[in-house]
């Protein structure tokens, strides 16, 4: 068993071996706590724990381990979302051993979950549960019946001039552009850098996302249909030039949303979310004559499967076709809005 270290702060702290990932390096896990006692009590209870057969496994235990195992592979958003889920859900289950729970127990605590959270968060909670399960106890099959997700009333969303005249000399005039035009995350505008700009096109190929607080900035892997270029209309490639940083925003997601919305709102749009420009943007494609098959490629969506047919490059001709009507479209959207707006300033100051 590692030794604990008494580290800088005064706290005490265990570097535990924990076991080797798939390319044979060693993997570690830090252990901190107020005492040297209580540090290494931590590392050994969860070496304990590891050692434990699967059998005498809590369903706790088994979620732990199944997050555990996914770590290096999925998205940290991701993963924390998998935790939020383990520590706020199906608390009446976490204390059963695998090998003793029983569909009743899933269908008892489902049925209380459902009567104080959405269907949306029951589901995704007893989806980890079912994955836990099928990776420690595969014999073990649930027939859990779930809450149904009721269907959301559509609302009219603005337009794209409106967004545009709400934001017009807004902070977050650019990143709210870079969502609408290019039909962007709220994660890739601001993974947007200015050397990522080539030419008339911009490189979609990083993200920044905010876990606990923490900014984290990462690659798209490349198997992902979200890592693309997309073509720029010339007033945001310079736009995205003029940026005085790397990155064309530094403001935190949050703060983005919240300009955004507040904009939106003094412009008479209640309940307008920023991820609603992503639907603005497909609605304008949609009414430009774009396939869906087109619309999802350069959205960086996986799609339906009518829209995930399979094509040798992401570079088709009716791709280039349609990046050139959408630039086209907001070039002459954003001057002539710009235009009308300058005449209205212009005759109020006379």
């Amino acid at each position: 068993m590692a030794k604990a270290k008494k580290l800088p702060s005064g706290s005490w702290s265990v570097n535990q071996f924990i076991g080797m990932d798939q390319n044979g390096k060693r993997i570690y896990k830090r252990f901190t706590a107020p005492t040297k006692r209580e540090a290494e009590y931590l590392a050994a209870e969860y070496v304990a724990k590891k050692k434990r057969p699967v059998e005498r496994m809590t369903v706790g235990e088994a979620i732990d381990r199944y997050i555990e195992s996914k770590d290096g592979v999925l998205s940290p958003t991701t993963v924390n979302g998998y935790r939020n889920l383990r520590n706020n859900h199906f608390a009446g289950l976490m204390d059963i051993r695998i090998d003793r729970i029983t569909r009743e127990d899933v269908q008892r605590e489902v049925n209380s979950e459902s009567k104080r959270f959405s269907a949306k968060t029951v589901i995704n909670a007893h989806g980890l549960l079912a994955a836990a399960l099928a990776m420690h106890n595969p014999d073990f099959v649930l027939r859990t019946t779930l809450p149904r997700k009721v269907k959301q009333l559509k609302r009219d969303l603005p337009t794209s001039e409106d967004v545009i005249r709400a934001i017009r000399g807004n902070p977050v005039e650019l990143p709210v552009l870079l969502a609408m035009c290019l039909c962007l995350r709220l994660s890739e505008v601001r993974g947007v850098r200015r050397s990522a700009v080539e030419g008339d096109r911009l490189r979609i190929d990083r993200v920044i996302v905010t876990v606990k607080g923490a900014h984290i900035e990462k690659e798209l892997p490349k198997t992902d249909a979200s890592r693309r270029y997309v073509d720029i209309p010339p007033f945001l490639r310079d736009m995205i030039l003029a940026s005085e940083t790397e990155y064309i925003t530094t403001l935190t997601g949050r703060a983005i949303y919240g300009r955004f919305v507040n904009a939106m709102k003094k412009a008479g749009f209640e309940g307008v979310r920023f991820h609603d420009l992503r639907h603005i943007s497909a609605s304008d494609m949609h009414a430009l004559g774009i396939s869906d098959r087109v619309a999802a490629e350069r959205g960086g969506w996986a799609g339906t499967q009518t829209m995930q047919q399979v094509y040798q490059h992401s570079f088709s001709v009716d791709r280039r076709k349609a990046d050139k009507k959408m630039c086209e479209y907001y070039e002459k959207l954003i001057n002539a809005t710009r235009n009308a707006t300058r005449d209205i300033e212009t005759n109020e100051s006379t």
